[in-house]
């Protein structure tokens, strides 16, 4: 705060979108090592294959997301003591889910890869909250991208040298550097005590709205996958995996405020400029349009995958503004809103997936479109309408 109470503000010229771009640089590594693996798996067992992989995926996503959303909210806005005691909770938490993960395997793959990867998750986020918290999104970007290395290359390797690769050891070698980061985190997370992470009401609002997130981003891809097949889900697999890698070039964006908004209080003035914001995310839709549009007359890519990818074009302008308004959303403490906005449009999305089935992806892709137009219409309603006078 300033000597007369205002907000602080940062400059324009401010080193946030350096920070944010250099992270893009960083994980946009990491996402096209994720998209190499994508076409190896594609290339070598198959779209139905990938959709099963996809589907696994989305179950991490449900789980793991939601809940270490908890504490990627708490480590940007908590005291010194809370965030190091939430640390070594979420390391346990996600060495608890690796080892569950690990007892389903011969099970359910769908089951087992989901929880695996949640608990993998959870412990890399632990060592990557440090730089989230001081505000250096670029740090952890880094940490991410040589995980994404280090599962990928030997994954790869798997598939292209032995004669008849399958589904489930491909994604055990995928995965396997969970492990190892485990092991390397342990002793940084457990110089604390662990804590519980905040109040049941907290707790509940904040893994209850990124449950609500990938309920919508993930949830359709399950439904669809029910409702029709798992080539079909695999085409729009591929659409939410290219779209998703460039919205986080958002969540980058606006984390790297989060010093700034903590010391303003979360006043919208000490976030991220809204016109950077809007040329941000016109910038990602038209990089997914271009794709899409490229798709379109590339012969060997199906026509239902071409035309879903250009429509998600839509989708990833709006989804990258609306994560950078949720980091100031996290840091004006607003979770009931953020929360009630996500939860709202869920089965609206899901009830459009379910109507539009018959057009596969394609229609996937028009419900998302829709339902992130009526989020962005509400964050900007709470972020920027004017008081009544």
């Amino acid at each position: 705060m300033s000597e007369t109470g205002e907000p602080v503000v940062d400059k324009p010229g401010s080193q946030h979108l350096t920070h944010a771009l250099w992270a893009a640089f960083w994980m946009y590594g990491g996402r096209a090592c994720g998209m190499v693996w994508t076409l190896a798996l594609v290339g070598q067992l198959g779209i139905a294959d990938y959709g099963k992989y996809a589907m696994a995926y989305a179950v991490y996503s449900l789980i793991g997301s939601p809940i270490d959303n908890l504490f990627v909210v708490r480590s940007v806005r908590e005291s010194e003591e809370h965030f190091l005691s939430d640390r070594a909770t979420r390391y346990l938490l996600g060495v608890g889910f690796m080892a569950v993960g690990l007892a389903l395997l011969e099970v359910n793959y769908v089951a087992a890869f989901g929880l695996f990867v949640s608990g993998g998750e959870l412990t890399l986020k632990a060592w990557e909250s440090r730089s989230l918290r001081d505000g250096h999104p670029h740090k952890a970007a880094q940490i991410d991208t040589g995980r994404q290395f280090a599962s990928v290359v030997p994954a790869c390797i798997y598939l292209f040298a032995v004669p008849h690769p399958t589904l489930q050891v491909a994604t055990s070698i995928l995965v396997a550097p969970y492990v190892l980061t485990a092991l390397w985190v342990g002793p940084i997370a457990l110089r604390h005590r662990p804590g519980i992470p905040g109040s049941p009401r907290l707790i509940a609002i904040l893994v209850g709205e990124t449950f609500a997130i990938m309920a919508g981003v993930q949830g359709d891809l399950l439904l669809l996958g029910w409702l029709t097949n798992s080539t079909t889900a695999g085409y729009y697999g591929i659409c939410t995996t290219v779209t998703l890698a460039i919205v986080a070039v958002g969540q980058t964006f606006g984390m790297s405020y989060n010093q700034a908004l903590r010391d303003g209080d979360g006043h919208v003035s000490a976030g991220p400029p809204l016109k950077g914001t809007v040329l941000l995310g016109v910038a990602a839709g038209v990089l997914v349009l271009i794709t899409g549009l490229v798709m379109m007359v590339v012969p060997a890519v199906p026509e239902e995958l071409a035309v879903a990818m250009t429509i998600m074009s839509l989708f990833c302008a709006m989804r990258t503004i609306s994560t950078v308004f949720q980091a100031v959303l996290y840091n004006q403490h607003r979770d009931g809103v953020r929360l009630i906005a996500n939860f709202s449009i869920v089965p609206i999305r899901l009830g459009l997936v379910a109507l539009l089935v018959g057009a596969g992806a394609v229609g996937a892709a028009i419900a998302a479109v829709i339902t992130d137009a009526l989020l962005l219409a509400i964050y900007v309603r709470v972020l920027y309408r004017k008081p009544v006078a």
